[in-house]
């Protein structure tokens, strides 16, 4: 069976409405009633490290995504960041630098709109993101979204 943690930063993926519009904040629990069936050879555990539009991520938030990916590494066979689209390329470009020549894979993925609303691209990225984070031929720090798979060096 392949392990992959989802690590949760924030973002539209995230998000929730409110009076003043979007806003990052689903719980883990609530992210795991959404994930898409992916069948029974992979097993999912989720880690919440914060709760932010990307437009306010710092190297800070950088360096707490390293340090779960890094603590956690031997445990699982591949990572899927959840991140807001606004600075997914910039965290992507960043993470390859900092877990340079990484035998798992690293994904990071988000959404046009969140995972709770009817219509949503979140679902299909979250699946694709998953599906390729268990690959065993999968390597290093990607972007996965809207079916495309992107280095995370070549990101924009």
């Amino acid at each position: 069976m392949r392990r992959v943690l989802i690590i949760t930063t924030g973002g539209t993926i995230a998000s929730v409405e409110s009076p003043d519009g979007l806003v990052p904040g689903i719980t883990s629990e609530q992210l795991r009633a959404y994930l898409p069936y992916i069948g029974s050879e992979i097993h999912i555990d989720i880690q919440s490290l914060f709760h932010i539009d990307s437009t306010d991520m710092t190297a800070d938030h950088w360096m707490l995504i390293v340090k779960a990916i890094r603590e956690n590494y031997e445990d699982y066979d591949g990572f899927v960041v959840c991140h807001g689209t606004d600075t997914m390329a910039y965290t992507a470009a960043i993470l390859s630098y900092m877990i340079q020549d990484s035998e798992k894979p690293v994904v990071l993925t988000g959404a046009q709109r969140p995972i709770g609303f009817e219509i949503t691209d979140a679902k299909s990225n979250l699946q694709d993101s998953i599906l390729y984070a268990a690959d065993p031929l999968s390597r290093g720090i990607q972007i996965v979204f809207a079916g495309n798979v992107i280095a995370g060096t070549r990101a924009r």
